[in-house]
């Protein structure tokens, strides 16, 4: 798919992208000021990038692929607020109550133990407003079928479910016009503690 802009956000991600945004910036309108944010898988940095340039967000991305993170350094150098790390997303070097902000683009369904990052996810997000946003392919449709990696895509309800089962609570799942990508959320739930895994 051809690119759309310069930081190469594909033509399938602009309108699920764009969902995610404005969800940010209304984080942001309630008070919470500049965000922080954990981009999970996030290969080559674009996410990390756009919601840095889009959003003003102190981004850091974390990836298993040591070739993307050096790859994400360099097209980013120069911006003091992302930062990349190789990282394991089901077992995360992070505190406890970090981030304000998990987000992942299309790499939620590569993770080995998908569960596992979740739950991590859940560990690493401020008690008092944390909040999930993730982009993957739909799994179980004709669009999708056909995709190398289909058999690892979620469903909208198992999906929605797996994150209830990490204890993320409002969670919710939205599709984009052509019905191969979602966009899930959930919210930490209030007060809550976890231990490092």
């Amino acid at each position: 798919m051809k690119k759309t802009n310069p930081v190469d956000l594909l033509d399938n991600e602009v309108e699920l992208v764009g969902k995610l945004l404005e969800r940010i910036e209304s984080e942001k309108e309630q008070g919470k000021g500049k965000l922080n944010m954990l981009d999970v898988g996030c290969g080559t940095g674009r996410l990390s990038m756009y919601l840095n340039e889009k959003a003003g967000c102190d981004v850091t991305g974390i990836d298993m692929l040591q070739k993307k993170i050096e790859k994400a350094k360099t097209r980013c150098s120069g911006s003091g607020n992302v930062e990349f790390e190789m990282q394991s997303a089901e077992k995360m070097g992070f505190r406890n109550d970090v981030f304000d902000v998990v987000v992942s683009l299309k790499a939620l369904h590569e993770i080995p133990d998908p569960e596992a990052a979740l739950k991590e996810s859940n560990r690493v997000l401020n008690a008092r407003r944390g909040r999930i946003l993730i982009i993957d392919w739909v799994g179980g449709t004709a669009k999708t079928s056909t995709h190398a990696h289909a058999p690892k895509y979620f469903t909208p309800a198992g999906l929605e479910q797996m994150l209830s089962e990490s204890g993320f609570v409002n969670t919710r799942v939205e599709l984009n016009r052509e019905g191969e990508l979602m966009l899930a959320e959930g919210r930490k739930k209030s007060g809550q503690k976890q231990n490092k895994i």
